[in-house]
C-alpha cells in the first residue's frame, strides 16, 4: 500500500514553507523561520476556542498540523483586543530570536495562504480571532512553487 504524497513528502513540503517564510520575512536562517512558525502557532492557539483550533488544524497539512497542535490542551481562549496585543505576546515566544513580532504573524499568514490553496486558506481565515483578520492577506499575492517532490528532476 502506498502512502499519500501529503504524508510521504511532509518533511520536504514543510521545508518549502520555511524557505518561503525565510524569504518573506527577510530572515537569515531556517531556524528563525521555524521559531516564528512555532511561536505564531502557539500564540494563535491561546486565543482560539477548541472548535476554532481544530478547524484551523484541519486545514493544515500533516507536519504543520502536528506543530500547531503540539502540547496543546483545550482551554477557554485568552482575550485578544488587537493585533498589537498579539505581537506583544508573540515577542515572548520568539526570545531569544531578535525578530520583529509586529510582522511575524502577517508573514506566517501569507505563507499559509500561499501554500494552503484557496479553500484551506479560507477555512484558516474563518477560524482566526477577529482581531487578527487584518493580518490575513486579502488575496494571495503569488503562487508558491510546486512541492519539491513534484518538480522536474525530483528523485522518486
Amino acid at each position: 500500500m502506498t502512502q499519500p504524497a501529503e504524508v510521504e513528502y511532509a518533511s520536504q513540503d514543510y521545508q518549502d514553507w520555511l524557505a518561503d517564510l525565510k524569504a518573506t520575512a527577510l530572515l537569515q536562517t531556517h531556524n528563525q523561520a521555524q521559531a516564528i512558525m512555532r511561536g505564531v502557532f502557539q500564540e494563535l492557539r491561546r486565543h482560539m476556542g477548541t472548535e476554532a483550533v481544530l478547524g484551523f488544524a484541519d486545514s493544515l497539512p500533516p507536519l504543520p498540523r502536528g506543530i500547531f497542535l503540539e502540547k496543546w490542551r483545550p482551554a477557554p481562549p485568552a482575550p485578544l483586543a488587537s493585533a498589537g496585543d498579539f505581537a506583544a505576546s508573540l515577542a515572548a515566544h520568539l526570545a531569544p530570536h531578535v525578530i520583529p513580532p509586529e510582522s511575524a504573524a502577517a508573514d506566517v499568514f501569507a505563507v499559509l495562504a500561499r501554500h494552503a490553496g484557496p479553500a484551506r486558506a479560507a477555512a484558516m481565515a474563518a477560524a482566526l480571532p477577529a482581531a487578527l483578520l487584518p493580518l490575513w492577506p486579502p488575496q494571495v499575492p503569488r503562487s508558491p512553487p510546486p512541492p519539491s517532490y513534484m518538480r522536474k528532476g525530483a528523485a522518486d
